[in-house]
């Protein structure tokens, strides 16, 4: 497979530790707020596109038809985890293989 890491430039890697932040705090709230995660996985999608793709790869025989404005409390949240835990393992630079190997044991 393909090795998505990258040097990050000095901004970059400040950003999407602030993300995950944000990421943290909206899945800690009580009770979960749906617009908050549904504006920050609009957000992520934009800036990380490839956070999907490799999601898909991950995932190829589930489809997924679910409109991010339909999505269940219960799947906002598991996307954000996702994203999460993406955003981790593209500061660190790793390789896909070893994403979906992590993903995978969680």
């Amino acid at each position: 497979m393909s090795d998505f890491s990258s040097v990050h430039t000095a901004a970059e890697i400040p950003d999407m530790r602030s993300t995950i932040d944000d990421i943290q705090k909206i899945l800690q709230t009580i009770p979960f707020d749906e617009d908050a995660a549904r504006q920050k996985i609009y957000e992520i999608n934009a800036k990380h596109p490839d956070n999907k793709m490799i999601w898909n790869l991950f995932h190829a025989n589930i489809s997924s038809g679910i409109s991010i404005q339909q999505a269940s409390k219960e799947n906002l949240y598991q996307d954000l985890q996702w994203k999460e835990f993406y955003l981790e393992a593209k500061i660190l630079g790793k390789s896909v293989d070893e994403m979906q190997k992590d993903w995978q044991n969680r």
